[in-house]
């Protein structure tokens, strides 16, 4: 997409444990979104799974806070896109929870993702660690969604599980 390098997710064991990870590069301040490509197959939705998610400086040009939220795709061509600059378009697919970290470019910030969760969502933010019930789809997709125009910044995400 232009204005974003994505890479695709890279999987790999560590200890027995699945992991994934993604980059993604802003190459245009343009953008008021920056997000991945749809997880890969060997994420198992119905386990719990960690995500964290952070950049390499400060990612917004007005200095505010850089919220992540999450998209769930029920079909193979599940994927976000661009559509105005300033907001994401999605094929086969629908935004899940908004704001889940509540700034991703001043500390790398972490949420469980886990589908038995019945409790309280805990929004992740600086010494609080995240807790949510995405419920359960075939892909999901990480988007950085800010008020603003991004900041030329690499984001790196990793998940476990």
């Amino acid at each position: 997409m232009a204005g974003i390098t994505q890479t695709n997710w890279v999987s790999s064991t560590v200890n027995g444990h699945l992991v994934l990870k993604c980059n993604l590069t802003q190459v245009s301040t343009a953008l008021y979104d920056n997000f991945t490509l749809k997880t890969p197959k060997e994420l198992d939705p119905t386990k719990s799974w960690i995500l964290v998610v952070n950049t390499s400086a400060a990612a917004t040009g007005d200095g505010a806070g850089l919220p992540v939220d999450m998209w769930a795709g029920y079909d193979d061509d599940f994927a976000l896109a661009d559509s105005s600059g300033t907001d994401v378009s999605v094929t086969s697919g629908f935004e899940v929870a908004g704001s889940i970290m509540d700034d991703i470019h001043s500390e790398k910030l972490a949420s469980r993702i886990d589908p038995t969760y019945a409790g309280t969502r805990i929004q992740a933010a600086s010494d609080t660690a995240g807790h949510i019930n995405l419920g359960t789809a075939p892909y999901y997709a990480v988007n950085m969604d800010d008020a603003g125009e991004l900041g030329a910044v690499t984001t790196y995400i990793v998940i476990t599980q």
